[in-house]
């Protein structure tokens, strides 16, 4: 059967090639070529990086790779790769990397989702700004997504689990290694409620001061908008801030007090363009986001883990039966028998022969 696509990334992914040169590299050879010609006609080594050459020439065997995903079950990781990536976060101004860790529900890249980021020494009113922000935002079934950290990062996944919406944590570490431990109670509670923990690194990869910033370009990658709600000068948020426009990602800032060093960084974004954040409203107005508040009614019918899936990737927009194949990565007789539990439920319905989308 020969070497999968999916085992080639992963191959790359653990390598420690940077994502940079991995995309490179990936611009002039398709993943077969790179697995087939790495140590016989792809020699050098600059271009992989002397540690990351290495390591590709010593991982390159099915056998240890499968081993090695079987140690990642074990632990209760799962991964995506690369050619699974939703469009935005694959596009070339991400500089995507060739895997995620993730614990979670993996649909949830694919919905629409909002980066809600700042600094972590926020004041009360930065609290209050999340925490209504958020709240709103959520009953429009926007998923959040920020970082995990403290101050405004903590508020906003709170704030989100509060409302009973969906979170994504990307972590800035590996998944055996949550940072700052003080957010390991946090990231169970995110799981738990149906939400998303991800991160490019290995499970056991300490936070530096370097996979912080690293991890703010997948922040707004997954997003199609992005808020600052307070930074100062010096804040990592408006590192986010940066890849968002270079992204071309929808950048928002919540204008904050001119007195105040914590809002310097943010009334300075909304000085060169950002867009005011008011109301998530405007927010979902700006992003042309129509979503209709959910209903009371809707919110008393229990979905099992497998049916809030496919809501999930049906709160995008409609999907053929292929597509949704793909996204909840189910084999096709189980998912027809759940799309027809949640027709039965009034919660999807057919369009077309092969084409579904909520009710």
């Amino acid at each position: 059967m020969g070497v999968t696509e999916n085992l080639i990334y992963y191959w790359l992914g653990i390598s420690g090639i940077t994502s940079r040169r991995a995309n490179a590299l990936l611009s002039n050879y398709s993943p077969l070529e790179l697995w087939e010609k790495i140590g016989n006609e792809l020699t050098n080594v600059s271009a992989f990086g002397d540690k990351a050459y290495d390591a590709l020439l010593r991982y390159r065997s099915e056998e240890f790779l499968t081993k090695s995903i079987e140690k990642l079950d074990n632990m209760g990781i799962s991964f995506i790769t690369y050619e699974k990536f939703p469009e935005l976060l694959s596009q070339r101004e991400v500089d995507p990397p060739m895997l995620l860790y993730y614990k979670g529900d993996i649909s949830l890249i694919r919905s629409n989702c909002v980066g809600v980021v700042g600094t972590r020494e926020c004041t009360a009113y930065g609290k209050e700004a999340t925490n209504r922000l958020v709240t709103d935002l959520c009953k429009y079934n926007v998923t959040i997504v920020s970082g995990l950290a403290t101050g405004i990062d903590t508020y906003a996944h709170r704030a989100t689990l509060k409302a009973g919406g969906k979170t994504i944590a990307v972590l800035g570490s590996g998944l055996n290694c949550i940072a700052p431990q003080s957010n390991v109670g946090l990231s169970e509670e995110i799981i738990n409620a149906g939400g998303l923990i991800l991160t490019e690194y290995l499970p056991r990869t300490e936070a530096t001061r370097f996979t912080f910033p690293e991890r703010n370009r997948i922040i707004s990658g997954l997003s199609i908008g992005v808020i600052v709600v307070e930074a100062g000068l010096k804040s990592g948020a408006l590192i986010t801030a940066d890849y968002a426009c270079e992204q071309n990602r929808t950048l928002f800032a919540v204008p904050g007090n001119i007195t105040s060093t914590r809002s310097v960084g943010t009334n300075r974004l909304l000085y060169d363009g950002a867009v005011p954040a008011l109301t998530a409203e405007d927010v979902c107005e700006t992003l042309n986001l129509s979503y209709r508040k959910i209903e009371k009614n809707t919110r008393s019918i229990q979905l099992d883990i497998f049916e809030q899936k496919i809501y999930n990737i049906l709160l995008s927009g409609e999907q053929n039966f292929d597509s949704l194949v793909f996204a909840a990565e189910m084999a096709p007789q189980k998912l027809t028998a759940l799309l027809s539990l949640l027709e039965l439920k009034g919660i999807v319905k057919r369009k077309q022969s092969n084409v579904f989308c909520l009710a």
